[in-house]
């Protein structure tokens, strides 16, 4: 259990100094105090008493860290991404405002873990540690215990400023994909996430009661993780069954409501809510469908009323008009495949048609099994599973070449390449101990064994993850070369993040 001054400053970590010191009216402070803090303008966020209360938006804003430190202890829920402002509706009845076109700035990517129930999530727990340092680059910088999962948080080290550009916000963008590569990520190697949740809206907060992991050394580097997004875009496509890549198209040319998952997913009756993809999602799926494929508004919820009707436990009606009224807000272009996808998996499992978008789709690789080679980065990802796997909840494996090379089956040419490689991008390191076998180390090892014991978060945790700051070498990730990307327009630049950021550091 972490104690109260290590919660609040998990809770600053987060928000990056993004509200006010104090109180704008009635604080506790003298004035002296607070004329002394800098005009600059601040933002705010919203807090909820309870999950009943957040589904219904009935909440506080809060604008300053000394509202938050009064009320926090209090609190389940809250917005760790800053709006730039928030109000209330009429009566003070819920709060308003809440939408990612408000947003400020983007602090943190939350990963939502949800199981069946709380006895699940006790048996699982070590599975799931194993799975959220993401690519063995990326650690959690907290972790809270739900009641029936996890929320996994990976704070930036520094925010990520929305800017309005020719009435898109392609700083937003560029955050959606990178936690929506994370979410697919650690759900291939968990279940239970909800890969359809808001990216960035509303999660638990950290208090005394669920924060059971929490490392501020443990920041997310920016350009780190777009680099990885192009490298996980470009190396791990997203493919349907059949191993077709799967390729979305744009709005005037094929239907949603026109393919075959969206029949399926109208069928549907046994949708429940709070275990992955559920209720909400599903209908909000089926809305942006209809609303891509040119369906007016009021019949989309004539449909959605009914399909709402059959499930065996319905939303409430005004959920349903929401859904709807947010998916034809103009904010979307169509259901997401990723959303589709992860809807299709949860409630069709026996789904057997094309996975479609839009209507078209164009052949990629063959799938592994049918190849005679292996690519680099799927021997990198067995080596580093290997190790994981044996490591345990050790610090470090002793595991010779030999024993590696007769599990995965790979040549002695090939393995040197490989774990030359994962060193270069620091996902491992290996201590030579002349006759015996060498050590190995790797981030996911670390992070369990920290967990496990909390001992081991002195010199064997922090002495090597503060140091390591993914790069780009020779044997390394190598970035897609063309086109722009939307993870680029972060920068605001045409020079690749990547290279902005070697520049940096080498003066």
């Amino acid at each position: 259990m972490y104690d109260l001054k290590t919660v609040q400053a998990a809770q600053r970590l987060v928000l990056h100094d993004s509200l006010h010191t104090y109180k704008v009216k009635n604080s506790s402070f003298n004035i002296a105090g607070q004329v002394m803090e800098t005009p600059t303008k601040k933002g705010a966020i919203a807090l909820f008493s309870s999950k009943d209360s957040m589904q219904k938006a009935h909440g506080v804003v809060i604008t300053s860290f000394e509202g938050l430190e009064a009320i926090a202890d209090r609190m389940t829920h809250w917005t760790p991404n800053t709006f730039n402002w928030l109000g209330y509706t009429q009566n003070r009845g819920s709060v308003r405002g809440h939408r990612e076109a408000n947003l400020a700035q983007i602090n943190t990517l939350v990963v939502d873990i949800d199981f069946a129930d709380a006895q699940e999530r006790d048996a699982r727990e070590r599975e799931v540690l194993g799975a959220v340092t993401v690519a063995d680059l990326f650690i959690p910088t907290m972790i809270l215990r739900t009641a029936k999962g996890f929320h996994i948080y990976y704070v930036f080290d520094q925010p990520m400023f929305l800017r309005k550009k020719r009435g898109q916000f392609p700083v937003l963008k560029a955050a959606q994909k990178m936690s929506s590569f994370v979410r697919q990520w650690i759900q291939q190697r968990v279940t239970g996430v909800d890969v359809g949740c808001n990216n960035f809206g509303i999660f638990r907060i950290p208090r005394q009661d669920n924060l059971i992991f929490f490392d501020a050394n443990m920041l997310i580097q920016v350009s780190a993780l777009m680099k990885w997004s192009q490298y996980y875009a470009a190396q791990v496509p997203v493919t349907d069954q059949m191993g077709d890549q799967v390729i979305s198209l744009s709005s005037d040319e094929g239907r949603q409501v026109d393919q075959a998952w969206f029949k399926a997913l109208l069928k549907v009756t046994t949708v429940k809510s709070g275990h992955g993809l559920a209720r909400h999602n599903t209908v909000m799926t089926l809305a942006l469908a209809m609303y891509q494929s040119k369906i007016s508004q009021q019949r989309a919820r004539d449909v959605l009323d009914v399909f709402n009707s059959n499930l065996h436990d319905p939303l409430v009606d005004r959920e349903v008009v929401q859904c709807v009224r947010d998916a034809y807000s103009g904010d979307y272009r169509g259901a997401a495949l990723s959303y589709v996808q992860g809807l299709l998996d949860q409630w069709v499992p026996n789904f057997s048609g094309k996975v479609v978008v839009g209507i078209g789709w164009h052949k990629f690789a063959k799938p592994r099994a049918e190849r005679q080679y292996s690519h680099a980065h799927e021997w990198r990802n067995d080596v580093l599973a290997l190790i994981n796997r044996m490591g345990g909840s050790a610090a470090s494996v002793a595991m010779s070449t030999r024993q590696i090379q007769a599990e995965l089956g790979i040549s002695p040419a090939s393995l040197n390449r490989v774990m030359k490689q994962l060193q270069a991008t620091s996902q491992l390191k290996q201590v030579q101990r002349g006759n015996q076998p060498t050590l190995l180390t790797t981030v996911t090892m670390l992070f369990k064994s920290a967990m496990v014991s909390r001992q081991a978060q002195s010199q064997a945790w922090t002495g090597y993850l503060t140091t390591l700051v993914p790069t780009v070498g020779p044997n390394g990730y190598e970035p897609t070369v063309g086109t722009l990307t939307e993870m680029q327009a972060v920068s605001g630049d045409s020079e690749p993040p990547w290279e902005m950021e070697a520049r940096r550091r080498t003066g």
